[in-house]
């Protein structure tokens, strides 16, 4: 089963029918992955995130208040090198966009999100990449 932010990131952007057109289809629907690797037959512009990067509980100043998990996930957009920047920065900030302070409810719990970036991402060979990281902090 997958974990609650995996689940969150891949409705919140499998939903969106603007970037669902800024996409290469895949299967019944656009090129959003969030298994550990990427079919090898996908085709670019594509969306992966994998894993969270930190998972840490905060809590208040006293046992009283409520605790929560802090969660921040890289999500990646990956796309082919074109010598131009406007497509991938296009769907790299749709990406922020859909996560910048907007709750995003799964089940019974609220996910309060925070995005930063896009921001370049490690590439190599006619391939360009970019990062949209995002803070989510949910009660437990």
């Amino acid at each position: 089963m997958p974990d609650i932010t995996t689940i969150a990131v891949f409705a919140v952007l499998d939903a969106d029918s603007v970037l669902a057109t800024l996409l290469a289809p895949f299967g019944s629907g656009a090129a959003i992955f969030t298994a550990k690797t990427v079919p090898p037959d996908a085709k670019r512009p594509y969306i992966w995130s994998y894993a969270d990067i930190t998972d840490q509980e905060a809590t208040g100043q006293s046992a009283k208040d409520i605790v929560c998990r802090e969660v921040v996930r890289d999500i990646w957009i990956v796309a082919d090198d074109t010598g131009s920047e406007d497509a991938i920065m296009e769907i790299a900030n749709r990406v922020r966009d859909l996560f910048h302070r907007i709750p995003i409810t799964i089940g019974s719990s609220t996910l309060l999100t925070l995005a930063s970036g896009p921001r370049v991402a490690p590439s190599k060979g006619e391939v360009t990449a970019r990062l949209v990281t995002i803070n989510f902090i949910y009660e437990v």
